[in-house]
Formats: structure tokens, sequence, C-alpha cells
């Protein structure tokens, strides 16, 4: 076995690449160029040879979105007839598909832009003329090319003919015995000749067709070593060496914003902010010396499956017996303090920036014999820090904002890189912020920012380094140039914070009447008391974050907000060290009720002659309001009344009549009909009073009603209640 084992290996070797080694000046068929594996870049090419893959497109522009995507261009030299090619992952493909655009910018053209399929691998191989599986073996290529024209090489001429059969038999040599595979073939001549294959025995296919189907079927073979590489393939056609421009816009991962606030050590320094980006390249090839551009916006971007075949439904039409018709077919301040520069503050620096910190004691005096040490200072530090320049320069790109690397990068494939995009002096204020919602009374130390770099600055991770040393981290949103937003990075433990509130009685604070409506207005105030505790040895700046409530408003003499976000008003206190202060803001919210002034009361009239400069002619009016809403009134109780009367009367008629058609024609029976004919004859006249009076209410009702609203609609008041 061990005999036959190395027997098979070898012919394999020997003649089953053979086809690929001695092909035909033509090259392969068309069919099997797309497929064809990548060959080293050729020098040059005649404009008349066909187009070979000579290599990959490299990329060299990348501009990174925060939506997921990215933008690429890849620029090469090619030659020629020449096809390149660019490697994809299956998850790129869509994206690619729906926005490639490739031109040849030199005097050729593109002709053709190829991939693989994903189809599994058996669903491939099905499609070739060679019937072979994904793992094959020398006998089973022989039994495939039954009936194929071959040529067999051996030590003598070489032998053509039709490949008939290929089957293993046993020979034995004096007292071994071993397993010979024997090709039988039929030679142009018609002659049947058997060769028993072995390591001087070759078999090249003689036909172009052959071939390339076995071309192709290494190929699919050798591809599916990288199952999730979709390769790009782009032919071109022209004559001497230009450019080929190729750009896509595909899925990638996010990129990342992490920034780094220094404050000073020595006084009278300007905090400054650097910034980093952190950049992943998943894709299927490396950036080398790659232009990239980080955009700090979201363009909207989906997914389309593209690459897969789409089928849709047709109609089924059964064949027609006869002659038929053809069947028809998408949190900073919403506004901030009116000055322009924030008020002097325990926690702020000369110049605007970070106060500075404790100028530190003096350094013993070195002992005899000690060495001076090495290690830079913490303003030494600081000092270089500041002037370390950034990697990148911000510019507008339509409503996005894009960060654009001074120099080329390079990340190799599934790694990630570092970048720094920002090195700016920024206006810092250090306060204590607090937060109902927090739960605790304890404030956040935070770092009140302006953003002062002039670039968009991207969500992302701050560190602060205050004094040499890390002080806290926290996070960042998107920030326009100019605008000013809080950081906090750690628990203020010498601050305490309470709050206690108290609602404050309803009252009638206005009364309207106006186009016949009475409108009362009713104002419901609340007070909440905040009480601010300094417990460290300097003065602190806390800043009180106080929830709006619907409805409500600050009511007047309430201190004004530093700034006014969309649910949440800031207030600036500064407290002495060791001191308490407390910070009360009043807030009013007034609801309306409305009624028709035709249903005013007694109450309400009195309600409004209370108010203050109520003018002498509202009583005699709303007096004759009331007068005329009550004659309205007993209008529609007489109303109300005879009709009752006229409903019991119809009752009582029903009932009469139902005993009448049960009496028969005896002289009692015959008594108590006219009685009831006397009582139905009466009631009839009755209901013809009753009507007619209801008319004659109705017509009064009317007019008195019409005189209501007249009177109503002259009365026009603006009252504030004391």
């Amino acid at each position: 076995m061990q005999t036959r084992a190395w027997f098979l290996a070898a012919g394999l070797a020997s003649w089953a690449v053979a086809p690929l080694l001695s092909q035909s000046p033509a090259g392969p068929s068309p069919a099997s160029q797309g497929a064809a594996a990548p060959q080293p870049r050729a020098a040059a090419a005649p404009p008349a040879a066909p187009a070979q893959d000579t290599g990959k497109l490299p990329v060299r522009r990348v501009v990174l979105y925060k939506s997921g995507v990215g933008y690429f261009e890849h620029v090469g030299r090619v030659r020629g007839d020449q096809v390149v090619s660019i490697d994809l992952t299956s998850g790129q493909l869509d994206d690619v598909l729906k926005s490639l655009t490739t031109t040849d910018l030199g005097d050729g053209k593109v002709t053709g832009i190829t991939f693989n399929s994903m189809a599994p691998l058996e669903q491939r191989l099905r499609t070739l003329g060679l019937p072979l599986g994904a793992t094959t073996s020398p006998t089973d290529l022989l039994h495939a090319l039954r009936g194929s024209r071959v040529e067999v090489q051996g030590p003598g001429a070489p032998v053509t003919g039709r490949v008939l059969s290929v089957q293993e038999r046993e020979r034995t040599t004096g007292e071994k015995t071993e397993s010979v595979l024997e090709l039988s073939i039929v030679t142009d001549a018609g002659v049947l000749r058997t060769f028993a294959l072995g390591p001087g025995v070759g078999v090249r296919l003689a036909e172009n067709d052959t071939r390339g189907e076995l071309s192709q079927y290494l190929d699919l073979v050798g591809s599916a070593r990288a199952q999730d590489v979709r390769r790009l393939r782009i032919a071109t056609s022209g004559t001497g060496a230009r450019d080929l421009f190729v750009s896509y816009v595909s899925e990638v991962p996010v990129w990342k914003s992490s920034y780094r606030l220094v404050i000073p050590t020595a006084a009278g320094k300007t905090p400054f902010l650097q910034g980093w980006a952190i950049v992943d390249n998943t894709l299927g090839e490396d950036w080398t010396d790659v232009e990239l551009s980080l955009v700090a916006g979201a363009p909207q971007s989906f997914i389309q499956q593209i690459s897969q075949p789409l089928y849709t439904r047709r109609p089924v039409v059964p064949l027609p017996s006869t002659a038929m018709l053809t069947p028809q077919t998408h949190d900073g301040a919403m506004s901030a303090e009116k000055s322009g520069a924030a008020p002097e503050a325990a926690d702020a620096a000369p110049g605007g920036g970070m106060p500075s910190a404790p100028p530190p004691p003096p350094a013993p005096a070195p002992a005899a014999q000690v060495v001076r040490a090495t290690r830079m200072t913490a303003n030494e530090i600081e000092e270089r820090l500041t002037r370390t320049p950034a990697a990148a320069q911000g510019a507008d790109l339509g409503d996005l904002f894009e960060y654009k690397l001074t120099e080329p990068i390079t990340v190799r494939r599934n790694q990630s890189a570092l970048v720094p995009i920002v090195q700016a002096p920024v206006t810092v204020e250090r306060v204590s912020l607090w937060t109902a919602s927090s739960g605790s009374p304890r404030p956040l130390r935070a770092a009140w920012i302006t953003n002062d770099t002039g670039l968009t600055l991207d969500g992302g991770s701050v560190s602060l380094v205050e004094g040499g040393a890390f002080a806290g981290e926290g996070l960042l949103e998107a920030i326009q140039p100019k605008e000013r937003r809080l950081v906090s990075y750690a628990v203020d433990l010498a601050a305490r914070v309470t709050a206690n509130f108290e609602g404050g009685p309803r009252r009638v604070s206005r009364v309207r009447i106006t186009r016949g409506a009475f409108i009362q207005t009713v104002q419901e105030r609340g007070t909440t008391t905040y009480t601010l505790r300094n417990e460290d040895a300097s003065a602190r700046t806390f800043v009180i974050e106080h929830p709006k409530r619907d409805g409500f408003t600050l009511a007047p003499g309430t201190p004004a907000p530093a700034e006014t976000g969309t649910a949440q008003y800031r207030f600036r206190a500064v407290v002495p060290q060791g001191g308490t202060q407390t910070l009360k803001v009043d807030e009013v919210r007034e609801v309306e009720t409305r009624v028709a002034v035709t249903n005013i009361t007694s109450d309400q009239v009195a309600l409004i002659l209370r108010g203050r400069n109520v003018d002498v002619a509202a009583e005699p009016q709303l007096k004759a309001v009331m007068a005329q809403s009550a004659e309205v009134a007993r209008l529609q109780v007489a109303v109300r009344e005879r009709q009752a009367e006229v409903e019991r009367i119809e009752k009582d008629q029903a009932r009469v009549r139902e005993n009448l058609q049960a009496l028969k024609s005896s002289a009692e029976e015959r008594q108590l009909v006219a009685r009831y004919a006397s009582q139905l004859s009466a009631q009839e006249d009755r209901l013809a009073l009753l009507r007619k009076e209801i008319e004659d209410l109705e017509v009064q009702r009317g007019k008195a009603q019409e005189e209501l609203v007249r009177l109503a609609n002259g009365i026009t008041l603006d009252v504030a209640m004391p």
C-alpha cells in the first residue's frame, strides 16, 4: 500500500500539472480567464497579447465615516491589455457593487469586471464540464476524461488518442504483488493502446476546452481555501502604460475618538486638548502609504444584497388547446448667558484657563554624593506635549467635517492604528456638577470646556491629566467650534448638595372675557431650594442642573441660569471655602379654564369684581348677562315641563285605546266606551293647547338666547387678580 500511495502522488505530480505548463500560445479559453489565479505583474505586454491577471490594484486613499462605511480609492499602473484584482470580503461585496466607479485615466478603457461566486463549492463544480468533486484522485480525473483527446508521453514517441477506460490491475513480479493503474486509449488510427501509468509516464490534455475546464476546476478548488475572500477582477484594454482609477464605498468599523485634556502645573499656562483617532483595517488587503481622512459625520447608508441572485415569481400559464390571447403582463446648551466670557469663578484660571495648582513645596537640598535624577519634571513634559504637532488638518466637507492626515499612513490587514488628529489650546473652567437624577448628595468634578480649536470635535472619551498625573476620565459628545460642553471626570468628595421642593398654593391670577368666553387663569407655583456645602480649603464653583418641568417657567426673581439645555437649566454658584450657600429656583405654571359667558355664575361675577382696575361699567353688564341667562333658563324649564305633560297624556291615551279594543257590546260596556271617548276628547284639547304653548315658548327662548349672546359679546374684560 505504501508503494501505491507514492505511485499515485508521483503520477499526479508528473502529469496532472502538465496541462497548465503546456498550454498552447492561444492561451486559456474565455471562460477560464475570469477565474485564473493572479500571477506576478509583468514588466510589459504587447498590444495583441490576451489579458492576464498580473497583480493587485493598491489602495491609495481611504475616507472613514461614522455611519460604518468608508470610501476607498485604488490607483495603479496598467500596461496593454491587463487584468488587475482587488481582494474583498463577502461583507464588502454588496456595498462595492452598488457604489463601484472605475475609469482608465489614459487612452485605454475598462472592458469588464468579474468576481467569484459565493455559491457552495459543490454547486459551482456542477457547472463545469468535468464531473469532479471537491476531492479527487488521478483515477477520478482519468475517469472524468473518458472520450477526451489526450497525448500519452513516455520513453518512446508520444501517442495521441481518446480515453477509453482506466482501471487498476494487480501485477505479480516474483513474490511481489503491486497495483498498477492502466490507461486505455483509442488512437486516431483506431488502435487500442494500454499504458501503465507511473513516474515516467505523462498524460497531456490535447483539447483546449478540456484544458480550460481543468484550469477552472483547479481555480475553484483553490478558492475554497479562502472562504471569505471575494476577488474583484477588472479587465482593461489599451496600449502602453497608464493609470487605472477605481473607487467604491464599503462597510468598515466605525472610527473612534479619544482625547487627553492636560491641565498645566505651572501658573498662567493655558490647558490644551489632545485628540486621537482609532482606525481599524479589517478588510481583505493592507493599506500601505494611503491618504487617510476621518469624517465626523454619518451620511446615510444601507445594506442591499445586490450580489445575491434574485428571482421573481412568474405566472404559470397552461398550454392552450385552442387559440387564446397572450397573458397580460434621522446635549449642548440651547441658550447661554448673554456675556461673551464666563463670569469670574472660583476655579477659573487667569486668562480664561484652568486654575493653577498650588506651588510645590521647595525641594530638599540634595545629599552629598547623590547622583542627579534625569527624569523630566511635569512642567517640562507638559511643555513638550504642547509643542507636539497634530497629524491631521480639519476642513468642512459639505455638511460634514473631515480630519485629513498630512502624511501617508500604513495599516496592515487585520491591524489597527492610533492617529493624532487634534492638538490645540482650549478654555476650561473646573466646576462641581450636581444633577438631581444622580441620587447622590456628592456632585461630580467636571471640566466646562469651550471648543477653541476651530475644529469640529467628534464624540469620544476624555482623559484628564492634572498636576502631571491622571485625574479621571469622562465622555464628550460631538461639539462644534466655540460650543461649550461639560465633561465630568470624578466624584467631588469635598462638596455636598441637597434639594428640597415645596409646592405653592393654587390661585386665580387673571380673568378675561372676550368673544363670549369666560377665561380663568389659575397659577401653580413650586420652589426648589438647593443647599450647597463646600468643605474644601478653597472656593468652589457649583453648577446645579435643575430639570425642566412640563409647562413650568422660571418665576420672576429667580437667578438667571448660566445655560439652558433641552431638559434642564444650569445655575452657577460660587461657594467660599468651608461655606454653605442656598439657591432658590421658583417656577410657575398657568392653567386656563374656559366656559361660555352665558353660563357665568354669581361666584364668578363676584371673583371678577374683586380684581384690580375693574371698569365701573362691568358690574351692570355682568348682572344684565346673569339676569338674561336666568330668563333663558326659566323659558327652558317651562318648555321641559310642558313637554313632560305631553308625554304623560300620550301614554294615558295609549292605555285608554287598548281598553276600548277589549270592550264588548253590553250596556255597561257601552257606557264605559262613552266615558273613554269623552276623556280622549278632553285630552286632545289639552294636547293642542300644550303644543301651542311649547311653540310660543320656543320662540321666546330663541329671542332670549339671542339677546343673551348679544349682551355676552358686548363684554370685554382683562382683570389681574390680587
